[in-house]
């Protein structure tokens, strides 16, 4: 071959080496996959009226796994406690672990199961577990209209000296969910639940709940939100039927 011809080829031999070896220096990194878990913590400032009259601070703490084409498995933890003039007015404490299977599906089947202790209330535990579907109504990043059905085991142990010591319990489960994205940052939600016991409908809970949460950074959120919880049938010297609690306080996800 003439001299003239393998000159260009011998600089593109060196030249085109060198020019991939630098794009690829240039490329940016892949990212990482994001993680399904998120973990939060809300330290909260709580107003209290109803069988308890006062005001305290309450923890919660809250694992969730999210892949939403296949399965989110929900687990929160709270604690509550207070004194009144140096009396002891709260001592509470829950648990709730969730699974929904396939929540962006027209139809999602759901597991539920519930522990609570509540001093004030006597209940020393009451364990529900559950099982039921989501229709989802609507479904869109940050909007969601969802009406759970479902059927809820009740056991509730009370404390020593209240009638009946125990009792047990089938309930129908119905919940109305919505969620709503008010602009970047800001978001709302409202529940209302209602669980009438089938052997006496006049026997139920019923509970609505609102918050509204609006991010100050990508971990920090403030979130105020208020619950009305009501059972129809209390145990023997609990004073009222209903609980209201307006909660204000900041979230740390992470």
């Amino acid at each position: 071959m003439h001299r003239s011809h393998l000159r260009p080829l011998a600089i593109s031999c060196l030249t085109v080496p060198a020019l991939a070896a630098s794009a690829a220096a240039q490329s940016p990194e892949p990212q990482r996959p994001r993680s399904p878990w998120r973990l939060g913590t809300e330290i909260a400032f709580t107003d209290i009226t109803g069988n308890r009259q006062m005001q305290l601070f309450q923890s919660t703490f809250t694992a969730v796994r999210q892949t939403p084409e296949t399965f989110t498995l929900d687990f929160k933890v709270e604690a509550r406690y207070g004194e009144s003039n140096h009396v002891e007015a709260a001592r509470s404490a829950a648990a709730r672990t969730r699974l929904d299977w396939t929540p962006r599906a027209r139809v999602s089947p759901f597991l539920g199961l519930d522990w609570d202790y509540d001093r004030i209330r006597k209940i020393d535990s009451r364990i529900a577990g559950g099982l039921g579907a989501n229709i989802n109504i609507g479904y869109q990043d940050g909007n969601r209209t969802t009406l759970a059905l479902g059927l809820v085991v009740e056991y509730e142990d009370r404390m020593a000296g209240v009638t009946p010591a125990t009792k047990s319990d089938v309930r129908l489960h119905s919940r109305f969910s919505l969620q709503r994205a008010l602009r970047p940052g800001v978001g709302l939600e409202f529940n209302l639940k209602y669980q009438p016991a089938t052997r006496e409908m006049s026997d139920y809970l019923f509970k609505a709940d609102g918050a509204l949460r609006v991010a100050l950074t990508t971990r920090l959120s403030w979130r105020t939100s208020y619950v009305w919880n009501r059972d129809s049938t209390p145990a023997t010297g609990v004073v009222s039927k209903d609980d209201r609690q307006l909660v204000t306080g900041l979230l740390i996800q992470w």
